[in-house]
């Protein structure tokens, strides 16, 4: 059950909560099941040739161009886990994070990519977002599981109401990660992007360390929510002062989320191609930032599946 709240009018008095049921709306959900990166996982190990594909996660890859097979024969690129050679050696390189075109980021540092490639920077920027990870010892008194909030409806009262906030799930609801008698609930929180901005430029997180500015991130974030759960509650038909008064949080953990959204200074240059590919490096770019469905998770999927067409066309397949 998903739900959106908003503000009708210049008074807080008139928060509405709009409850939307599944079934009515005719909109399906999808996660990933039963972690987010599974999604990635099944669509390597689905394919024909699955028993040569070796699917590593939670490792930070380094690319180094080894050499030319043009000029050896050999698979021209290696992935390092700091020192660690992942493999042995790969015949294309696919990137997929825009933000690797930057100068200072050390996965493509020894890769020697086409320029052209780099030149991203100056034409695609990224919207910042926080997220916090909240648990509860007991299921939170809302009829639902995802909340909206719609700051187009009137941003200063929303921004009043629920400051920081921009989306809210139970995690808990997710398949794979229910909860059991022992467990606590999880809720997890996105900031609003202008409320990401003003808090990650305040002035005592400027030359702070990750840990500190995650902390103040979780400090902000939790409060905002807490705070506006009793109107949550109000304005869904569930008042119940004495049960919010009584909650206990077992943990909370903030992240700062540097480049969440692809922000466009000239989209026109990505908008007619759904990914870019160098067939003289074996490099390919394809993310969310690529054909008419940027920023959305529907252009992150086609630009990849370009991609891998264009990898196919290249070596004859």
């Amino acid at each position: 059950t998903f739900a959106t709240v908003s503000a009708a009018s210049t008074s807080s008095s008139d928060i509405e909560l709009s409850i939307e049921e599944p079934s009515l709306d005719g909109k399906e959900k999808y996660v990933g099941y039963p972690a987010m990166n599974t999604v990635c996982e099944n669509l390597l190990l689905q394919t024909k040739s699955e028993q040569t594909i070796n699917v590593v996660t939670g490792k930070q890859a380094r690319a180094v161009a080894a050499h030319s097979e043009a000029e050896t024969g050999q698979s021209p690129w290696q992935l390092y886990h700091t020192d660690e050679l992942l493999g042995s050696s790969y015949d294309w390189l696919v990137v997929t994070d825009r933000n690797s075109a930057q100068e200072l980021r050390p996965d493509l540092a020894d890769a020697n990519v086409n320029m052209e490639f780099k030149k991203v920077n100056e034409h695609v920027q990224s919207v910042k977002s926080c997220t916090t990870m909240i648990a509860f010892d007991e299921p939170l008194p809302l009829p639902f599981d995802g909340l909206t909030f719609d700051y187009n409806s009137n941003k200063a009262v929303m921004r009043e109401e629920f400051k920081s906030l921009g989306w809210a799930a139970r995690d808990s609801s997710k398949p794979g990660r229910s909860r059991n008698n022992e467990s606590p609930e999880c809720w997890v929180l996105q900031s609003n992007p202008e409320e990401a901005v003003r808090l990650l430029d305040l002035e005592e997180l400027q030359g702070a360390t990750l840990p500190q500015i995650r902390e103040k991130i979780r400090e902000q974030m939790v409060n905002d929510f807490i705070d506006c759960i009793p109107t949550l509650m109000a304005k869904s038909g569930c008042d119940d002062s004495k049960q919010v008064s009584t909650l206990k949080i077992v943990d909370s953990m903030g992240h700062r989320w540097g480049a969440a959204f692809p922000s466009f200074i000239k989209q026109e240059l990505f908008k007619e191609m759904e990914c870019q590919v160098f067939p003289e490096q074996q490099f390919v770019a394809c993310g969310d930032y690529f054909g008419t469905y940027a920023a959305r998770v529907e252009g992150a999927f086609l630009s990849g599946r370009a991609a891998a067409n264009e990898v196919l066309k290249c070596v004859g397949r």
